[in-house]
Formats: structure tokens, C-alpha cells, sequence
């Protein structure tokens, strides 16, 4: 017959507690807690993964020009500015987002280089036009040099880049377009203008990425230096059938103001009796 001082000894589980030994001892664990996510939080995970996707896909079509001019985390600051694209499609889509419906032009002005911005080196942008007959055309006006690009210590030349990245929306395929690099002095005191016309697919829904860099040469080799070379996304146009879509805001619910209205009596103005 047991006592009240005899323990009794067991091992196994009973609801979310294990019971086992451990050496001499008796020792009692609860199951770890399962962390169940909100739905609003896998939507948003969900989107997130999207984004991180599609910031894959432009890193990876200008892999040329990350490897050249990427610096300061791209991966980490390109995915932050495509999550700001997802960011602006309307909650309702929460889960579902698609790039196709956020504001693609968040995505212009996003710099490989963190350290340095085109802006700084380039001083006259080519000016850009979307052709109907299928071509992106580039154009520098003739200028004169000092104009264009800033002069740099030990530096005789510098190297225009451009990349086009046309991502079909609907079926993923794409095309990868580049110009052939365009060296130009900087011992000309003018710089005699350039024009290309890039030829794109326009059929269907897209995303066109338009990527220029810019780099300085000392004797014909380019300068690593970060502070000498930047490169910018300047242009991403969202086509359907070659017709630029503009990208709507959605409507914010206004919040309607009730005045309450005042008590009392009210003045009679004039002199009526």
C-alpha cells in the first residue's frame, strides 16, 4: 500500500505538458506555442514576397550595371522602393497585389550607386520620348561640355551607358536591350549632341526600365572610385499596347465634419417692427 510520501513516476505527455528524467530528476516541459499568423499579416507576407520577386527580376535584367555601379546594399534599398509600388495599390487588393497595379513611377530615380547620384555627375539629362512607331528615343542637345557633365580630378573622358529592361506583365517574358557605350573627351570644349532610337516591344501590358550610367576614364581604363561613376533607373513607363498608362490615386474616404449647431435664440438684422 503506497503512502503520501511515495511519488509516483511517470513519463509522456499529458495535454501541452512532457513529462520525462533527466538524470536523477523529474522534469516537466511545455509543448512550444505555435505562432498562428493574422490573416492580414500572410496577406501582407504574401505581398511582400511579390515585391521582393519583382525587385529580383530588375536586379537581375541589369546585372551589368549592378556589377559596374552597384553599391551601399542595392538589394536591400531596390526591394525597399518596389515594396513603396506595392505600398500604393488600395488595401482592398491586400494579398493579391500585383505590380501592374501600383504606381510604377516610384521606381524612377532609384540609384545603383548609394553614394553617389547621377544628378551630381550628369548635369543635362537626355531627354527621353516614347516613339509610336515602337522606339524609345534618347537625345543630348549640343552643349557645351562644362554643361553636360561635371569635370573630374585626373580624368580625360567619361562613358555614357543605357539599358532598357521591357518586362511583359501578363506572361513574364521579357527583353533586354543595350546601347553601345558611348565614350565622349573632356578636352572638347563642346559636346556636338547624340541621339539613339531603342526599338521595344510594345504589344500587350509592360513595364519598360530605362537604366543610364555614367563613368570617368583616365587613359582609356575606367576610375573605381565611387565617387566617380553613378547610375540611375530615369524612366519606367507602364504600356498597354504602347499607350502610357497614368497611374490613378485611389480615393480616400473624406471624413465628413458635423458642426453642431448652435442654441439659441438668433438676431433679426434691420429695423423691422
Amino acid at each position: 500500500m503506497a503512502t503520501l510520501n511515495e511519488i509516483v513516476r511517470f513519463s509522456g505527455q499529458v495535454g501541452d505538458f512532457i513529462f520525462y528524467r533527466r538524470g536523477k530528476k523529474d522534469v516537466v516541459r511545455s509543448k512550444p506555442l505555435r505562432h498562428q499568423l493574422s490573416e492580414n499579416s500572410k496577406k501582407s507576407a504574401k505581398d511582400f514576397g511579390e515585391a521582393s520577386r519583382n525587385a529580383a527580376y530588375i536586379r537581375k535584367a541589369f546585372a551589368a550595371m549592378v556589377k559596374d555601379y552597384g553599391t551601399g546594399d542595392l538589394t536591400t534599398r531596390l526591394t525597399k522602393r518596389m515594396y513603396a509600388v506595392f505600398k500604393s495599390i488600395p488595401a482592398a487588393h491586400a494579398g493579391h497585389k500585383k505590380i501592374s497595379d501600383g504606381n510604377l513611377k516610384l521606381m524612377e530615380g532609384f540609384e545603383f550607386n548609394a553614394y553617389t547620384s547621377l544628378g551630381s555627375l550628369l548635369l543635362q539629362m537626355p531627354k527621353m520620348t516614347l516613339k509610336d512607331n515602337g522606339f524609345i528615343g534618347l537625345r543630348v542637345p549640343k552643349l557645351a561640355t562644362g554643361h553636360f557633365v561635371k569635370a573630374m580630378h585626373r580624368s580625360d573622358a567619361f562613358m555614357l551607358q543605357v539599358m532598357v529592361f521591357n518586362l511583359d506583365l501578363q506572361t513574364g517574358h521579357y527583353e533586354i536591350l543595350k546601347v553601345r557605350d558611348l565614350k565622349v573627351s573632356l578636352d572638347l570644349p563642346e559636346f556636338p549632341g547624340a541621339k539613339v532610337a531603342i526599338p521595344i516591344e510594345m504589344e500587350g501590358e509592360r513595364a519598360v526600365f530605362v537604366a543610364l550610367g555614367i563613368s570617368y576614364l583616365h587613359d582609356q581604363h575606367r576610375k573605381e572610385d565611387r565617387r566617380y561613376f553613378a547610375c540611375q533607373i530615369v524612366k519606367c513607363i507602364h504600356l498597354k499596347d504602347g499607350v502610357e498608362m497614368e497611374f490613378i490615386e485611389p480615393l480616400k474616404e473624406a471624413a465628413i465634419r458635423v458642426e453642431e449647431e448652435e442654441m439659441g435664440l438668433s438676431w433679426e438684422i434691420g429695423e423691422r417692427e
